[in-house]
Order: C-alpha cells, then sequence, then structure tokens
C-alpha cells in the first residue's frame, strides 16, 4: 500500500506553556500528511475534485494512542500509508516518532463522497479503479 514519510521540527507555537505539543496539533499535523502522500501517489484533492466529481473525502472516524510527549524543537517523523481499503471508504494508519521511539499511532477512516443531485444530500460512493490502484502501489507512479 501507498506510504509517505515527512519529518519537521516542531514549533514553539504547536505547545502548551510547559512546551509539550498541544494534542489536537497531532490531527493537524495528520490531516497535513494525508495530503502529502495523496500527492505521492499522485492523487491531489483538487485534481480528485475535478476528475471524479467527489465532494471531498471527509473523516468519519478517528482514534489515537499518545505513547509519548514530544516538545518544541524536537525533529520528528509521520509515516502515514493506506491500511485498507473498503468499497467507499479507505483508513490510514499514522506513526508519529520522535528519535526511534513512536509517541503517537492514529488511525483513521475517510469516505468517498459526492453529493447527491436530487436529494442534495452528501452520499458515500465506490472508490474509482484508478484511486485503488494508485493507494495499493508500494510505491508512487513515475
Amino acid at each position: 500500500m501507498l506510504i509517505n514519510r515527512r519529518s519537521f521540527m516542531i514549533q514553539f507555537g504547536d505547545c502548551d506553556p510547559s512546551g509539550i505539543v498541544y494534542n489536537p496539533r497531532y490531527f493537524e499535523w495528520f490531516d497535513i500528511s494525508l495530503h502529502a502522500l495523496l500527492a505521492r501517489g499522485d492523487l491531489r484533492l483538487r485534481q480528485m475534485i475535478e476528475e471524479f466529481g467527489i465532494d471531498g473525502i471527509p473523516m468519519v472516524e478517528s482514534r489515537a494512542k499518545f505513547l509519548a510527549p514530544s516538545r518544541y524543537g524536537d525533529e520528528i517523523v509521520i509515516e502515514t500509508s493506506v491500511a485498507k481499503l473498503h468499497r467507499c471508504a479507505f483508513d490510514l494508519h499514522h506513526r508519529l516518532f520522535n528519535a526511534d521511539t513512536l509517541a503517537v499511532e492514529a488511525f483513521e477512516t475517510r469516505v468517498w463522497t459526492v453529493i447527491d443531485p436530487q436529494e442534495g444530500r452528501i452520499r458515500a460512493r465506490p472508490l474509482p479503479a484508478a484511486v485503488i490502484a494508485r493507494f495499493s502501489a508500494a510505491e508512487p507512479p513515475s
């Protein structure tokens, strides 16, 4: 399955007064990591909206395990991968490493959605074959 790694240094503004990362920041970083993963698979959200007529890929479930703290100035690596494909959704697995320590492990489910023109409501639709192929690739397209 498709995987992406990105690294960055924790900034002062990411932290609480004790200098430890404020936990909602992790979820922002995981969302950014999702978009980096999509780009690695040559699947940018704007392009998918135009090409496939989707409304988006909203998160419908998330959970995280906070295993070790991260602090201002730490260099971290987030590894994001497609963990599982469903008919109309996909699961992501995020692993955040601080040095060689797994500090946070998170999981989320995203749904492939369109707006039903007759009802004006958001509906799940099956993942297109092209998207499944890119998510299933061990290496991104060249």
